[in-house]
């Protein structure tokens, strides 16, 4: 089962989070990827956007999310970069710049971190307006195109929620937030 995860904590800088995603133990430079951003210089270049906007002493500079494959779930390389580069256009409905890492190297489960500018090129901050349902929704059209399981998993504020396609719910938290 796949899982996308909202990382509301962003225990490194810019450029200490970039350095550990392009990590040559986890990725190859095949598989890094920037929706508005070069991905060989996306620091740089999304430090550029804050401090245009006199925003570069932010405390959260980056919003990342993780797409996680299922443990048990190996698609081609291919596959897996095109599906990733589908869902960092899914998490983006503004010009904001992404840049994503597939980690699929000495890990049990392929995933990608995507790393959001929590400014986009107008000087506007990064604002969650929908909801998580409709992220979900996105997601599954993705994976259903590519002929994967559309079963997802949301982690968000520390608490699991479980559903299957069919719409039932599994040991949901009492603080349900979709």
């Amino acid at each position: 089962m796949a899982i996308l995860k909202f990382e509301t904590r962003t225990p490194r800088s810019l450029p200490e989070m970039y350095n550990y995603l392009v990590d040559c133990n986890k990725t190859d430079r095949d598989y890094i990827l920037g929706i508005g951003v070069n991905p060989l210089h996306a620091v740089e270049e999304m430090l550029f956007v804050q401090r245009c906007f006199y925003k570069n002493n932010l405390e959260h500079p980056y919003v990342q999310v993780i797409f996680s494959f299922a443990p048990n779930e190996q698609p081609h390389l291919y596959t897996v970069k095109k599906v990733c580069e589908e869902i960092g256009h899914v998490l983006i409905l503004d010009e904001r710049q992404v840049f994503g890492a597939i980690h699929f190297k000495n890990t049990s489960n392929i995933h990608c971190h995507f790393l959001i500018n929590y400014i986009n090129v107008k000087g506007e901050l990064y604002r969650q307006n929908l909801p998580l349902t409709f992220y979900k929704e996105k997601v599954n059209e993705v994976l259903s195109k590519n002929v994967l399981p559309q079963s997802l998993i949301y982690y968000y504020k520390k608490y699991w929620v479980n559903y299957r396609k069919e719409g039932n719910c599994y040991g949901c938290s009492e603080k349900l937030l979709l």
